[in-house]
Parts: structure tokens; C-alpha cells; sequence
């Protein structure tokens, strides 16, 4: 799997997240995951491709959402 594989099925959940000025990047091609700039120096989040998709579903893809996952 590459990167460009990975990243087409989680494309709108990640430039939603861009949209709202949220640092997001891939955190791990094999596991499918994103880390989430935060709001402070050292805060980050990390959340499944899986999990920005259901967040998106439910109308919750947004920092709050996010922190929310635990």
C-alpha cells in the first residue's frame, strides 16, 4: 500500500479538517492513521482514517470531535 493509496479513501475527511486550519498529516501509511495538529505547541492527536470517516458521518469532524475520541 502506498501513501497515495491510503490517502484517496480518507480525502474529504482530511481537507474538511485542512478547510478548518488543522495541521493534518499521515501518521502511519500501514496502520492508516493521521495525526491532528492541536491547539498548543506540544498537542497533537492521532485517529484512524476509520474514525475521521464515522466523526465526518455523524457531523463531528472538527477538533472537538476529534479530542473526544479519547
Amino acid at each position: 500500500m502506498t501513501t497515495t493509496l491510503a490517502t484517496h479513501k480518507y480525502d474529504d475527511a482530511v481537507d474538511e479538517l485542512r478547510e478548518q486550519g488543522l495541521n493534518v498529516s499521515v501518521h502511519s501509511v500501514l496502520n492508516e492513521t493521521w495525526y491532528i495538529k492541536g491547539d498548543g505547541i506540544y498537542i497533537g492527536y492521532v485517529a484512524s482514517g476509520d474514525e475521521l470517516l464515522e466523526l465526518k458521518r455523524r457531523h463531528m469532524l472538527n477538533l472537538d470531535g476529534i479530542k473526544s475520541l479519547g
